[in-house]
C-alpha cells in the first residue's frame, strides 16, 4: 500500500479512530516538517495546525456515518485551495476502522473557474452597456454608468473618462476622483489634468508593472504625461488606459487606477477597450444625429424658402407680366405705324416667353415637393387627342404632315398632369420640325406598361446633349430656337412619378428624333 501511496503526486493520508496518521505518502509534501512526520501524529495538528480537533470535524461523521464526504479548503500547509476527499475503511465486522484523507490541489481550476466568471461578468456589462447606448440613454448618464460598472468590475479605487479639448484634458465621467477634486485646494486646471500614465494599455502587448510609481519604470501616455504628483499622493501603483475613438482622433481616454500592486490581464484590457468602444458608438451616433437634426433643418428651410419662390413666382412676377400682357396686345390691335407694331410684337413676344418660363418654373417646384399624387384607371388616349387637337393649328402652319398610329383603348394608371407629358413632346417637335418636315405619333405593348413614340424630322439632337436635355436648366443648342430649359424636366418629373421611363433615340429613317416614354398598365379597365 505504501508503494501505491508514493505514485499518487497528491497527498493522502490513512487515520484511525484515534485520530492519528498511520500510514501516508509524507515524501511527497515538503509543507511538513521532518519531526512533525515521525511516528503517528495527531491528524489535526500535522495537517491543520491546530491544537484541537477542527470544529465540525468532517472526519468524526465519517466514523459515525460510514459515508463518504467532500468539501473544500484553503489548505493550511500551503494556503492553496485544496479539495479533500474522506473514505471510510470498514474492518471485518462492517465498521468504519479507517479513513483515508485526499488533498487535490485544485488552485489551478479555481484560477480558470474565477476567470470565466469574470468574463462573464465582463461580457454581461458590455452587453448592458452596448443596450443601453443602443436604446440612445444620454451620454452623461451612459459615462457615468461606464466608470461605476467598469470600477465595481475590475475591484480598483478609480475610474475616469478624460475628453481631449486642445492640449489640455477634462475629466467628464469619474468614480474616486470626484471626492478627492473635492478635498484638493489645487487650481482648476490641475483638477481637470489628472490622466498620467498607463502601466498597461490598449498599445501594449505585455503588462508594463515594475515595481512602485517612485522607480519611474512605467509606460507613460505621450498626451496625458501630467498630475504624476497627484497619483503618487494617493498611493497610486498601478493603472491602465485606454482611447476612445480613433487613434487618430480619439474623443478621450478611460482610465483605471489602484493602490494595489497589481497587473491587468489581457482580458481586464479586453474588457475596457470592449467598454470604451461602446461610448465611441454612442458619441458616433449622437454625432450623426445632431447631423440629421442639422440636415433636417436646412430641408426645412430650403422647402420653406421653394413655397416662398413660388408664390413670388405665381403672384408677385406672373401678375405683373399678365398686365404687361393685356396692355400690350390692345396696343398692338391700335397701333397703325408699322415700326410702333413691330416694337409692340417684341416686347409681347418676350413677355410670352417670360410668362411660360415663370409657369414652368412653377410647375416644376410643385412637382418636386409631390409625393402622393393620385391614380385613377383610364384611357390616356383621349387625353392625347385633346393635345393633338389643340396644337393642330401649330402644324397646319409649318405644313406638317402629321400621323398618329393609335388604335386604343390603352387602359392605364394616370394622373391629369399626364398631359403635360404629352404636351410638351408634341409642342416641341413642332417646334424643331421644319415646314413640310413629319411628325408622328406611336403607341406600343411594353408588357406591363405602354410606350408612347414622338417622332419628328428636326435636327437631332447630338449624343452629347442626350443625357443632359432633360435636366432643369439644360437645353440642347438649337440655333435661334428658345426655350426655358424646364420642359423636358417636367416631363420626365411626371413620368418618373407614374413609375415610367422617358429618353430620346435618334430618327431611324433619317433626320430628327424619337422622344418615348412609357405608362404603367391598369390590370383591367
Amino acid at each position: 500500500m505504501k508503494k501505491t501511496l508514493s505514485s499518487v503526486q497528491d497527498l493522502i493520508v490513512v487515520i484511525d479512530r484515534d485520530m492519528r496518521i498511520v500510514i501516508s505518502n509524507w515524501k511527497n509534501c515538503d509543507s511538513i516538517a521532518a519531526n512533525e512526520k515521525m511516528g503517528h501524529p495527531l491528524c489535526y495538528s500535522c495537517l491543520m495546525k491546530q491544537t484541537k480537533p477542527c470544529e465540525s470535524c468532517c472526519l468524526l461523521e465519517v466514523f459515525a456515518t460510514g459515508k463518504c464526504c467532500k468539501f473544500e479548503i484553503e489548505d493550511p500547509l500551503d494556503n492553496k485551495p485544496k479539495l479533500i476527499e474522506l473514505s471510510p475503511l470498514f474492518d471485518d465486522n462492517g465498521n468504519v476502522s479507517m479513513v483515508v484523507r485526499h488533498a487535490k490541489d485544485i488552485s489551478e481550476c479555481k484560477s480558470i473557474e474565477s476567470t470565466l466568471k469574470m468574463r462573464e461578468k465582463q461580457q454581461a456589462v458590455v452587453a448592458k452597456l452596448g443596450q443601453e447606448g443602443l436604446a440612445g440613454a444620454e451620454l452623461d448618464n451612459l459615462m457615468q454608468e461606464s466608470v461605476r460598472l467598469v470600477t465595481d468590475t475590475l475591484n480598483v479605487e478609480y475610474c475616469r473618462i478624460m475628453k481631449k479639448e486642445g492640449d489640455n484634458t477634462v475629466m467628464v465621467a469619474g468614480v474616486g476622483w470626484e471626492e478627492e477634486n473635492n478635498t484638493k485646494t489645487e487650481s482648476e486646471d490641475s483638477k481637470n489634468d489628472i490622466v498620467c500614465y498607463t502601466l498597461y494599455s490598449d498599445c501594449e502587448e505585455k503588462s508594463a508593472i515594475q515595481g512602485d510609481i517612485s522607480q519611474d519604470k512605467y509606460n507613460y501616455t505621450s498626451n496625458y504625461t501630467s498630475g504624476l504628483s497627484l497619483l503618487k499622493e494617493n498611493g497610486i501603483v498601478s493603472g491602465m488606459d485606454v482611447t476612445i475613438g480613433s487613434r487618430e482622433d480619439p474623443y478621450g481616454v478611460m482610465n483605471v487606477h489602484t493602490t494595489q500592486r497589481r497587473v491587468f490581464t489581457k482580458d481586464d484590457m479586453h474588457f475596457m477597450q470592449s467598454v470604451a468602444n461602446v461610448l465611441a458608438d454612442a458619441l458616433s451616433r449622437k454625432e450623426a444625429e445632431e447631423n440629421l437634426k442639422k440636415y433636417a433643418k436646412r430641408l426645412e428651410d430650403a422647402n420653406h424658402l421653394k413655397v416662398l419662390f413660388t408664390d413670388i413666382l405665381t403672384h408677385d412676377l406672373l401678375n405683373p407680366a399678365n398686365i404687361i400682357r393685356g396692355f400690350t396686345e390692345e396696343l398692338i390691335i391700335i397701333e397703325d405705324e408699322n415700326s410702333k407694331q413691330n416694337l409692340l410684337d417684341k416686347i409681347h413676344k418676350n413677355n410670352e416667353r417670360m410668362i411660360y418660363m415663370i409657369e414652368s418654373a412653377s410647375k416644376f417646384i410643385k412637382l418636386e415637393s409631390v409625393d402622393d399624387i393620385k391614380y385613377e384607371e383610364q384611357d390616356f388616349l383621349p387625353i392625347l387627342e385633346k393635345v393633338v387637337r389643340n396644337l393642330s393649328s401649330e402644324m397646319n402652319k409649318k405644313d406638317i404632315h402629321f400621323d398618329m398610329k393609335a388604335m386604343g383603348p390603352y387602359p392605364s394608371f394616370i394622373n391629369p398632369i399626364m398631359e403635360e407629358v404629352f404636351l410638351n413632346l408634341l409642342s416641341n417637335a413642332i417646334k424643331f420640325t421644319p415646314p413640310n418636315g413629319r411628325i408622328s405619333i406611336a403607341i406600343s405593348d411594353a408588357m406591363d406598361k405602354w410606350k408612347i413614340q414622338v417622332t419628328d424630322t428636326g435636327s437631332g439632337i447630338n449624343n452629347d446633349d442626350k443625357d443632359m436635355i432633360f435636366e432643369r436648366f439644360r437645353r440642347a443648342d438649337k440655333g435661334s430656337i428658345k426655350g426655358s430649359g424646364l420642359g423636358l424636366a417636367i416631363a420626365k418629373r411626371i413620368v418618373e412619378l407614374h413609375g415610367g421611363e422617358i429618353g430620346v433615340e435618334n430618327n431611324p429613317i433619317g433626320h430628327g428624333s424619337v422622344f418615348w416614354f412609357t405608362i404603367r398598365k391598369a390590370s383591367f379597365f
